[in-house]
């Protein structure tokens, strides 16, 4: 039986992996959300730091409600940064989802 803490090392090394696959469309999706708070910034006429930490806790869908758009412009940014996170999500679960399938191949196959 293997220990609970070799099980989730083996699971990071195989997420690791998947992840490195599709690098480049997660690093681009992190980008359009820094982007998104770079606009609202602009649009909204709050500090960078503030825009950026409101645009990635609105694309992880937490949504705190400590700031809000006020614009129609930095409402329609808002959605996108929504959407964008969505996709990021979506395929980070996909990516874990296929590595603790993998895992649970592998053991199926190797029992020990």
């Amino acid at each position: 039986m293997v220990s609970r803490a070799a099980a989730f090392f083996e699971f990071v090394r195989h997420f690791a992996r998947y992840a490195y696959y599709v690098r480049v469309v997660l690093v681009g999706l992190l980008l359009l959300i820094v982007l998104g708070g770079l606009a609202i910034s602009q649009l909204e006429g709050i500090e960078l730091g503030q825009a950026v930490y409101f645009a990635f806790i609105t694309g992880l869908s937490i949504g705190y409600g400590d700031i809000v758009p006020g614009t129609a412009w930095g409402r329609v940014v808002s959605v996108a940064i929504g959407m964008i996170g969505m996709i990021f999500t979506g395929i980070t679960v996909a990516v874990a989802t296929r590595a603790l399938a993998d895992l649970a191949k592998y053991h199926r196959e190797h029992p020990q």
